[in-house]
């Protein structure tokens, strides 16, 4: 009699882990936190749908939910605009805002005490089904959020504090006039953690100012040896699931994806104003904001070309020079300098390629400069008004 109630057990056993695995296998998987996090936050899952393929669940935030945190008046903001915290649809991803630290390059805590990330809810959708991607093909990564929504004020900061040189500011941060997609709420600053917690190394470390954070670079950069394999690969893992996911890259951060254009952005998302929640104009519940009054430079997308910058002066050089090697040079004045460049290049990308043999012929500090007919801007910029 044990015998067969054995048998019968282990029968039954299996056919339960078969049903499981089943489940794995055939239905979508998606990870809505149903737990203390969610119930400590005020979070109230009302119906559910489907979003880029998998299961969506629609939140409100509710006064009348027990345990609340407290809120602090930027994520009241964030709220009212809209935005979603990532944490409260998907306890996979993990939070770690860099510029609510003083690990980033202005050495200095801007966000005050705004730990949670939040996102317009169908880019949130996107950041989830990215998760969900990574998880199924390496179980043992997770997605690190090191920046979100960003409001302008705290842009306009970042430009106001960089302590870079002036003429270099614009290679390194989005200008505050042409706005950012991370100030709709619409771009991501994410990296990959390990099952111990241990971020992967990707060659360098976020909001480096360095070459090496070129993904348009990498090639040359694994060639000669500035690079790994290793490291190459682990950004090859993080692009995968990001664009898989609907993001897409930019030429100048391995850790930077937008969720769309920034003409698509500035058409159906709010531009998230200030930090200071009196600074705010009126919000507005709807996706399209022509009541908000703001001044903005808007370049023609067939204006913006590429170009290498071989030196600068503060005296104005003859182009025939013998310090320019023969090569056919143009000239602008920049910030009171004389400053030359060669090469007009539809494309980062067609720039960044030119950019090694440049260096190759002599001119070792050479890079990648970016304008709008005969105005510089930034390249961060430039590719994400290409987009």
């Amino acid at each position: 009699m044990i015998v067969i109630f054995s048998k019968i057990y282990f029968l039954l056993k299996n056919f339960l882990i078969l049903i499981s695995l089943f489940k794995v296998l055939t239905i979508p998987q998606f990870h809505v936190v149903i737990n203390h996090y969610t119930q400590g936050n005020n979070i109230e899952l009302l119906e559910s749908k489907n979003i880029y393929g998998f299961k969506y669940y629609e939140i409100k935030h509710s006064d009348s939910l027990k345990h609340k945190r407290e809120i602090s008046d930027i994520e009241q903001i964030m709220r009212n605009y809209n935005l979603v915290d990532i944490r409260d649809l998907d306890s996979n991803i993990i939070v770690s805002l860099q510029y609510a630290t003083t690990s980033n390059f202005l050495k200095k805590n801007i966000y005050g005490n705004l730990t949670h990330a939040y996102l317009h809810k169908d880019v949130a959708a996107k950041l989830i089904s990215a998760s969900n991607n990574l998880i199924k093909i390496m179980p043992q990564y997770r997605i690190v959020v090191l920046d979100a929504a960003r409001p302008l004020s705290l842009q306009q900061i970042m430009w106001n504090e960089a302590q870079v040189p002036e003429n270099d500011k614009d290679k390194f941060i989005a200008n505050p006039i042409y706005h950012s997609l991370h100030n709709y709420g619409a771009a991501v600053d994410i990296t990959l953690s390990d099952s111990l917690g241990k971020w992967l190394d990707m060659g360098t470390g976020f909001d480096s100012f360095d070459d090496l954070a070129y993904p348009s670079l990498e090639p040359e950069l694994l060639k000669t040896g500035k690079l790994t394999a290793i490291q190459i690969n682990n950004r090859l893992i993080l692009r995968s699931a990001m664009k898989f996911a609907g993001f897409s890259s930019i030429s100048t951060e391995w850790w930077h994806f937008n969720s769309c254009s920034r003409d698509f952005a500035k058409k159906n998302y709010p531009l998230i104003v200030s930090h200071i929640l009196s600074d705010n104009p009126s919000f507005v519940t709807a996706s399209k904001t022509d009541n908000v009054k703001t001044e903005i430079k808007e370049p023609n997308v067939n204006d913006i070309n590429f170009r290498i910058q071989i030196m600068t002066s503060e005296n104005k050089l003859k182009q025939s020079d013998i310090i320019f090697k023969n090569k056919k040079v143009n000239e602008y004045l920049h910030k009171g300098l004389y400053k030359y460049t060669i090469g007009k290049y539809k494309t980062v990308e067609e720039a960044m390629l030119q950019l090694s043999q440049t260096r190759n012929d002599g001119f070792k500090d050479a890079f990648v400069v970016a304008f709008n007919k005969n105005e510089r801007i930034g390249i961060k910029d430039a590719t994400e008004l290409l987009q």
